[in-house]
Formats: structure tokens, sequence, C-alpha cells
């Protein structure tokens, strides 16, 4: 989620921008459903980094991870960037013939 908006209100050049007014209505959308969705209690790319072996191996099982690793699966509801590194992980997983 932080690496939505800090992609939001970042230039090219990675400086900081002021608070976009004119932001296409698709983009003020998205964030308005990211800020919606916010829980109380929500892990950070870090903590989702640090679980994400455990994560991928449930997934892997068949395992219910919304009920195992709900932060976790919150997490990855919201933030792509994870997202495609589970997904990066589980296919490579997929690929590895000792496995």
């Amino acid at each position: 989620m932080k690496n939505f908006f800090r992609r939001l209100f970042k230039k090219p050049d990675g400086k900081k921008n002021p608070p976009r007014m004119d932001m296409p209505p698709a983009m003020a959308k998205q964030m308005l459903n990211a800020v919606q969705q916010t829980e109380e209690v929500e892990y950070s790319c870090d903590d989702v980094y640090r679980l994400m072996d455990e994560y991928v191996e449930l997934v892997r099982r068949g395992e219910d991870t919304s009920k195992l690793m709900p932060l976790v699966e919150h997490h990855l509801k919201m933030c792509g960037d994870c997202r495609e590194e589970v997904e990066a992980l589980l296919r490579m997983m997929d690929s590895d013939p000792q496995r």
C-alpha cells in the first residue's frame, strides 16, 4: 500500500510531488478503494517479505491462507508489488524439479 502512495506522489527523478488535484478518475477511485480497505492492524511489505516463504508453502499445500495468515492475505490484496513477488516465487517453486 505504501508503495502505491509513494509512486503516486513521486516525480520520475525521485523528488516528492505535492498532492495531485488533477488526478484521473480511475486513479482517484483506486486510491479511495485502498483507503476504504485499510485495517486497524496491517502488515508492512517488510513483514510480508519475512513471512513470504511460509505463506507460499501454505499455498502450495492448498491450505486456507485467509484463515492461517489473514494479515498477509490482506496485504497481498492491497499491494501489487508483494503480490508479484509471491506469484514469482510460486512460479519458481513450481518449475523447480527438486520439489
